[in-house]
């Protein structure tokens, strides 16, 4: 049996770079992301984890008191690898993927545009587990 999550929307058409909302994935297995873009979006999306007890603050640096990282994905499309420091980048084009990562020992999901020169991002995520 498939157990999922309610789709959580983390990114809304952005039109600026940061952060956007955290979703808590402690209690499931895998993510899937639905990534997509409008308006001839020049951007860079990559993604966010953390193992920390509690969620960390992901729109402020890196830290021992601030643990989280860029975490890589997997598009379904091809099973292509995408870096988590390098993320999606796109380049005056817009684009529709549908995306996995596993969440071993994560906790805490984001997701940061973190450059932008035109367009929009949108960014929701589901979670599941088989039983």
């Amino acid at each position: 049996m498939r157990l999922n999550t309610k789709v959580i929307t983390i990114l809304d058409a952005v039109t600026s770079i940061g952060a956007g909302t955290t979703m808590d994935v402690g209690d499931v297995k895998n993510i899937v992301i639905l990534f997509s873009s409008d308006s001839s979006s020049n951007s860079t999306t990559q993604f966010q984890g953390s193992a920390a007890e509690t969620a960390p603050d992901f729109t402020a640096v890196q830290s021992t008191a601030n643990h989280w990282d860029y975490v890589a994905v997997n598009d379904y499309q091809d099973a292509a690898k995408i870096n988590g420091d390098t993320g999606i980048v796109l380049t005056g084009t817009d684009d529709v993927r549908t995306l996995l990562l596993n969440v071993d020992a994560i906790s805490w999901l984001n997701a940061d545009m973190t450059a932008r020169s035109a367009g929009s991002v949108t960014v929701k995520a589901i979670g599941y587990d088989n039983n």
